[in-house]
């Protein structure tokens, strides 16, 4: 029984309209269908794996206080493509990031965290950039790596 892929992760939000537009709009995920749950919540699309956003009561934890950051999971690490692109829409959308440039594996790299706390990697591998691709700032580059 051997496994297959990643079918979905799910996270719980205290906003679902800040994280329903960092996901589609920032990420670039679709918004699909999702089942009438008792709580509200959206079901993103992002290539084979489904991102599944939960709020109201079933994004409070057993003392009914809301959850923040990436507790026991550190962060989640995404494949995409076309750095500048990702970097110039983070820009628009004024969103906070930090980058880095992985030389000795040719992989660029971009972190953010989502509107509750999550830390989003998203990793570029160089050879499959658009031709002319700048990467990373080097002016601003991180000196860590993940």
């Amino acid at each position: 029984m051997p496994l297959l892929d990643l079918h979905h992760v799910a996270l719980r939000t205290r906003d679902l309209r800040a994280s329903e537009r960092f996901y589609t709009d920032v990420l670039g995920m679709t918004k699909v269908d999702r089942p009438e749950f008792d709580f509200p919540g959206a079901w993103l699309q992002m290539g084979q794996t489904m991102f599944h956003l939960m709020a109201g009561y079933a994004a409070k934890g057993p003392n009914g206080e809301s959850y923040e950051g990436s507790a026991a999971v550190d962060h989640l690490a995404l494949k995409a493509h076309d750095f500048d692109a990702m970097r110039e829409n983070f820009d628009r959308h004024a969103v906070a990031y930090r980058q880095n440039d992985l030389r000795d594996f040719d992989i660029w790299q971009l972190f953010t965290n989502d509107p509750d706390g999550v830390v989003i990697e998203l990793n570029f591998h160089r050879v499959n950039e658009p031709e002319g691709a700048q990467g990373p700032n080097r002016a601003t580059l991180s000196k860590v790596s993940s």
